[in-house]
């Protein structure tokens, strides 16, 4: 009887290795999008626009200020940056003046440069470690720093959309340091 449970114990060992390495499998047919038209963020119309270091307030009565844009160089286990870009920096402050809590789980800045889509930057070192975990109370206020990888020369246009909970927010735009 033991050599029949091995024999069984076996045959199921090997079902799950076939349907394991069936997990996963390609796709034969050949894509013809880009990378940037698989990241690039579907066009989306924000509720409010400004400049970088004012405040931009949404008629929800949240307001949220991006410091311009600043040059840094990423930490030793940073990820996110692309060689040949230019590697940015910038502030958050966003205040609750809305009459509900404010969910900053799902928060995203999607940077576009004049040459291109900016990427994500998370760097402990530097303090760019995404949106806070915790919800924003009524009346409260909240500052985090934020860092992409942009394409693009000192001086280019930059356009910042924040996004939450799926929706656009705000646009605010100024050049690339």
């Amino acid at each position: 009887m033991e050599s029949n449970s091995k024999f069984k114990l076996a045959v199921l060992a090997v079902a799950a290795g076939l349907l394991l390495t069936a997990c996963g499998g390609g796709s034969d047919s050949a894509s013809t999008e880009s990378n940037q038209e698989l990241v690039a963020p579907p066009e989306q119309e924000v509720q409010a626009t400004g400049g970088f270091n004012t405040a931009v307030k949404i008629p929800s009565g949240v307001s949220f200020t991006l410091s311009e844009p600043s040059a840094f160089r990423p930490g030793k286990f940073a990820a996110g940056q692309l060689p040949g870009q230019r590697y940015q920096q910038f502030k958050v402050d966003i205040t609750n003046g809305s009459t509900a809590a404010i969910d900053l789980t799902t928060l995203i800045i999607i940077g576009k440069s004049a040459t291109g889509l900016c990427v994500d930057i998370f760097d402990g070192d530097n303090g760019m470690e995404g949106a806070p975990q915790d919800p924003l109370a009524v009346g409260k206020s909240i500052s985090f720093n934020w860092g992409l990888s942009c394409e693009g020369k000192a001086g280019e246009d930059l356009s910042l959309v924040l996004s939450n909970e799926g929706v656009a927010i705000i646009e605010v735009t100024g050049k690339l340091a």
